[in-house]
């Protein structure tokens, strides 16, 4: 069962001081469908997508998979195909309860998961991977690099789905579609006391870039083909393919 995530209302943290600790993967499933728009819509794209692959053994890598929830969509879709499912991400407290889920569901066979920093992790022969809502993280200086690894690791055919939450160069933009978010999130239940004590946690902790700085930094890492597939005022995601 989902724990419906009312953190904010308990803690007010430091400006800043947004973490992947246990407070937060307690209610991170709950937390991350009500906040980020179109999130259902990329968890239903991502197997649907793998589906179009023809590649004999889908090899999937998840970076930042949280609490795994993109590698069990993808288990649960294709039930007999060659999966080997691989997830990453640099929070103990996330992977316990993505380990837990995987027991639940009895997967633990069918998905890996690694307790590691997405940028040392090493990974090659990969027909998919995923990086969704990971590499706004990921200091500026070391984002390209990274990108150029995935790029690297992909088979001809592969692809990178990449969703991220974006600013905009226009200011009178940014604030009224940052405006629109935050009715979003009225919406969907949270109260401004909350909005407000996580729009501070996460000041300086998550550093989005523009659409086009995004499609440039893709393109620099070697993808050809990048396309925005989705996109709700300012949040969106690419798929970036390797010839």
């Amino acid at each position: 069962m989902t724990n419906v995530d009312q953190l904010f209302n308990r803690i007010n943290p430091k400006t800043g001081e947004f973490l992947f600790d246990e407070n937060v993967a307690e209610v991170f499933d709950d937390m991350i469908s009500r906040s980020v728009p179109l999130y259902a819509e990329v968890q239903q794209l991502i197997p649907r997508l793998a589906s179009l692959l023809d590649h004999q053994q889908l090899r999937v890598v998840d970076l930042g998979c949280s609490t795994g929830t993109s590698l069990v969509n993808l288990a649960d879709y294709f039930p007999n195909r060659d999966l080997d499912l691989i997830g990453v991400d640099n929070s103990a407290a996330m992977l316990e309860r993505c380990r837990h889920k995987l027991e639940q569901k009895n997967l633990q066979d069918r998905i890996q998961v690694f307790h590691d920093d997405i940028r040392d992790f090493d990974f090659s022969d990969v027909s998919m991977v995923l990086m969704n809502y990971t590499i706004q993280f990921v200091p500026i200086d070391e984002r390209l690099k990274l990108l150029e690894r995935i790029r690297n690791s992909l088979v001809p055919g592969g692809f990178l789905l990449f969703s991220e939450k974006f600013v905009h160069d226009d200011v009178q933009l940014d604030r009224t579609l940052v405006e629109l978010y935050f009715d979003y999130k009225r919406r969907m239940g949270y109260s401004e006391l909350e909005i407000a004590r996580k729009r501070d946690a996460l000041e300086n902790v998550l550093i989005p870039f523009s659409v086009s700085e995004n499609e440039k930094m893709l393109q620099q890492a070697g993808f050809q083909d990048v396309e925005l597939i989705l996109k709700w005022f300012n949040f969106g995601t690419f798929l970036a393919y390797a010839k």
